[in-house]
């Protein structure tokens, strides 16, 4: 055996088929041809291994002699060229490993998110989902970690990003603009808690992934984050405050709420409303605790605590990067997803409730819980938008949002 493991007869079988000839260029040919085959990354100690077996196979298999090279009409050593040839033909077992037994292909992944603030809930357990990603498959999948506003990538186009192959997972928020039936479960004030979002999930979600399949994605794993409700600058205690208002919506449809009650409506994403609300672009924001009201803290006083939706959110991947997968990667790949990310809506639920009292305490933010008649008004004046909404979508909308209204009875 050669250093490092490698069969010296599988090396010298290589070789012999040049050796006829003025030795270097075949073996050339046939070594980076046979490396192509596989992606590889070496590290320092493994270039100085990958440098000591071919100088030891220059020196042990090829005896030093001159021949002549007709073109330049001067003699060189051919052990030269042979050692050039045997470092290539290393690297070509190296990174095959069926003979070193210790390389394998690497795919690496990049992954764009809704949210632009690391210490998030969301944010940390997709790097912990990353990571063990990476060990579980042995380094076959790398994905690389990307908050919102560290690309050039709108949030509102991670559906578009990852259906391009621009990126190949997203955490996508922000998805009923190129997947329109996805704005079932933002329909304000359908949804009114937990358990009636559990049971309306169930109904739509076959919708959801068939309308990200027509995109070329599959959906790998869901979470939602608290009730949104309404943070502002000016006082907001009321629903009839909402009037005359510049809030941020997070979709179309809670836009229709707010306009409804005679506010205005502002669509941005996570990274753009800090500067929104220090230069009054907007007033307030729709938004949870857990989500990003809380790292919004210092620039809003007044949260007003009627729940217009849920906010929905799933991990994509591109199907066509899924596909090139191997069969173990994708099965490690759903089983990981599947396990980790359903975990963050309990947690950052807890986290909304503790972090809100906190703001109470630490911020002075004005708290308001609606009073039930003025969670009455805003059903009864936004229910007529439902079917209107499910109209303009589709059979299958109508289809849906029948469905979802005899399942919770409203």
């Amino acid at each position: 055996m050669a250093p490092d493991g490698i069969g010296q007869d599988r090396i010298l079988t290589l070789f012999s088929h040049s050796l006829g000839g003025e030795c270097a260029f075949p073996i050339w040919v046939a070594a980076i041809a046979f490396a192509g085959e596989r992606t590889f990354t070496f590290g320092a100690r493994r270039m100085l291994r990958f440098y000591q077996v071919s100088k030891h196979l220059a020196a042990e298999v090829f005896p030093r002699r001159r021949a002549p090279i007709i073109d330049k009409g001067e003699a060189v050593p051919i052990n030269l060229l042979c050692r050039a040839a045997g470092l290539i033909a290393v690297a070509s077992c190296l990174a095959l490993g069926p003979w070193a037994g210790s390389a394998h292909s690497e795919t690496v992944w990049d992954m764009y998110v809704t949210n632009a603030v690391a210490t998030t809930i969301t944010a940390k357990g997709e790097v912990a989902m990353i990571e063990r990603i990476e060990k579980e498959t042995d380094g076959e999948l790398k994905i690389k970690f990307h908050l919102a506003g560290s690309l050039p990538i709108n949030v509102t186009n991670i559906t578009s990003a990852v259906a391009d192959g621009v990126v190949q997972i997203g955490d996508d928020g922000f998805f009923q603009g190129n997947v329109p039936i996805g704005g079932l479960l933002r329909l304000p004030m359908l949804v009114q808690n937990r358990d009636e979002y559990d049971k309306a999930l169930k109904i739509a979600l076959p919708y959801l992934q068939a309308g990200f399949a027509k995109k070329g994605e599959l959906v790998l794993g869901e979470f939602t984050y608290p009730p949104q409700v309404a943070f502002s600058r000016r006082k907001l205690t009321a629903l009839s405050e909402i009037k005359g208002q510049k809030l941020r919506v997070t979709s179309p449809e809670q836009g229709e709420f707010v306009r409804h009650f005679g506010g205005t409506s502002v669509t941005l994403g996570a990274a753009e409303v800090p500067a929104a609300l220090d230069r009054g672009v907007i007033e307030g924001v729709f938004t949870a605790a857990s989500g990003a009201g809380y790292t919004w803290r210092d620039l809003i006083k007044y949260n007003y605590k009627l729940g217009l939706n849920f906010f929905d959110a799933y991990i994509i991947v591109n199907k066509d990067a899924f596909d090139k997968l191997s069969p173990d990667v994708q099965q490690k790949l759903r089983a990981i997803i599947g396990e980790i990310v359903p975990g963050f809506t309990g947690k950052m639920q807890q986290e909304d409730d503790d972090l809100t009292h906190k703001m109470v305490a630490e911020n002075g933010l004005v708290l308001t819980e609606p009073k039930p008649e003025e969670i009455a008004e805003a059903t009864k004046g936004i229910e007529p938008y439902w079917n209107g909404w499910a109209k303009a979508h589709g059979p299958d909308a109508v289809e849906a949002l029948g469905k979802i209204r005899a399942a919770l009875g409203r």
